[in-house]
């Protein structure tokens, strides 16, 4: 057939020509219609598998999205929360300050011996009017002085122009650090079935030694019935570092000192023989979140340094500075092993403290089939997991139920620690972590990682390694 070529108005078309291919009607055989039958029947069941696995993902995302509208509990606290006394007068301001951590309002500390503490006077006689409190840390060889400045002053920049510069890094905020708890487990009762099953089955104790420990958390109620005879098997020697007038808060403290010592109800003691050192930090932010200052923690560590606890467990997270490193590294000094949660901040949260400091055993939390808890912190800081979810304890009220977090997972192994110890009084830090090691069950990829540490610690306390 011709191809012609049209001129319309300066334009060529090529007309285009399409001649139909018929192809012959012919009778396929059976077998073949068969398996065309069988062919479509599995297209069609597989698009409709990939039509539910759509509309799964995509409730999955929406769910996602919902979540990820949720606010963190801690961000849902006000950027000004007023903490008030027993007569509801204010004590000082919680507030919101850089990088979304919290603090009490104008407050300063400052960590320096007496010497500096003179010096950084002579240079600014002026700051002495701020000074709120002035208290002697005798363990540490420091003096701790708490400012309260005006707004004009209260940025690290503007009082570490007033300072001298070998002086200026050992200043900070009065930061608020938090235990490491989950809240949204916390309202579960454990069920009497539960309870019941836990008896039948109760796990051996990390060792039967006597064992002397140490821990800063909230106050713990010392009336709880899950407690065993306090003069014979478990002595609580307890001191506050909370204003008089502040509302003593007991949940997070007797939740922790449940998994260490708690003895009926279905929970199997840790630590059968024990003399826990409390030193009660936290007050009562709202009805379910608790904070400590850091000026509370560092005369709760002093306080434990006095009574010679060579192991602290600490439950609880909070911003990097230079205060508190300055007491991690002096204590880490003195052979005191400090065993911390390393945060329920998510996989993608950035490292917290004290956990990731150098010298600090840093934990994180698994459930009983091993997967690590889903709110957890990685990386490499982390040390070592134990179990610390939905774990059966005490809660301040006199009940038992469950709770979640690496706030549970951390006595674990401060017992560890301290049993180590026990039997062998002159390991050191280096020391007392390879023994760790040797007991860890191995999780997640060979060797250590970012998600389990050097891997997984139980009970009882392995002899022979």
């Amino acid at each position: 057939m011709k191809k012609y070529t049209l001129t319309l108005l300066g334009l060529a078309f090529v007309p285009w020509v399409a001649t139909a291919q018929l192809l012959p009607i012919t009778q396929l055989p059976d077998t073949i219609v068969d398996h065309l039958d069988r062919s479509v029947n599995r297209n069609a069941e597989r698009l409709q598998e990939l039509k539910q696995q759509r509309l799964i993902e995509q409730q999955l995302q929406k769910t996602l999205a919902i979540k990820a509208q949720l606010l963190d509990p801690l961000l849902q606290l006000p950027s000004v929360l007023p903490i008030l006394d027993t007569r509801k007068q204010l004590v000082w301001n919680e507030v919101e300050v850089e990088l979304g951590q919290r603090a009490v309002e104008r407050e300063w500390l400052l960590l320096l011996s007496e010497n500096q503490w003179q010096q950084v006077l002579e240079v600014m006689p002026a700051l002495s009017q701020y000074v709120h409190t002035n208290k002697g840390l005798d363990s540490l060889d420091l003096q701790l002085i708490k400012l309260r400045v005006p707004e004009s002053l209260d940025s690290k920049h503007m009082l570490r122009q007033q300072l001298p510069a070998l002086l200026a890094p050992y200043l900070s905020r009065n930061f608020i650090y938090q235990p490491q708890t989950q809240a949204i487990e916390v309202s579960t009762t454990a069920p009497q079935a539960a309870i019941e099953a836990a008896d039948n089955n109760m796990p051996a104790a990390m060792c039967e030694l006597p064992i002397s420990l140490g821990m800063v958390d909230t106050a713990i109620n010392p009336k709880h019935n899950a407690w065993p005879n306090m003069t014979e098997r478990f002595a609580l020697i307890q001191q506050h570092f909370l204003p008089a007038d502040i509302a003593t808060s007991y949940s997070h403290g007797t939740a922790v000192a449940g998994v260490l010592a708690g003895a009926n109800d279905g929970l199997s003691p840790l630590l059968p023989s024990l003399t826990l050192y409390s030193a009660g930090a936290f007050y009562a932010q709202n009805e379910y979140q608790q904070g400590a200052t850091l000026d509370s923690i560092l005369q709760a560590l002093n306080w434990l340094v006095a009574q010679q606890s060579r192991v602290i467990n600490m439950s609880l997270t909070g911003p990097d500075n230079p205060v508190l490193s300055e007491v991690v590294t002096r204590l880490v000094a003195k052979d005191i092993i400090l065993v911390a949660a390393a945060g329920n901040g998510g996989p993608a949260a950035a490292p917290l403290y004290p956990a990731a400091y150098d010298g600090v055993i840093a934990v994180t939390a698994v459930d009983d089939s091993n997967r690590l808890y889903r709110w957890a912190n990685q990386g490499e800081y982390i040390d070592f997991a134990a179990l610390g979810v939905k774990v059966l304890t005490t809660r301040a009220d006199g009940s038992v139920g469950r709770e979640s977090g690496t706030s549970m997972a951390t006595p674990v192994v401060s017992a560890k620690v301290a049993c180590l110890l026990a039997s062998t009084p002159t390991l050191t830090l280096a020391q007392a972590v390879q023994q760790l090691q040797q007991q860890a069950q191995d999780l997640g990829e060979p060797g250590r990682d970012s998600q389990y540490g050097y891997g997984l610690l139980t009970r009882p306390l392995k002899a022979g390694l």
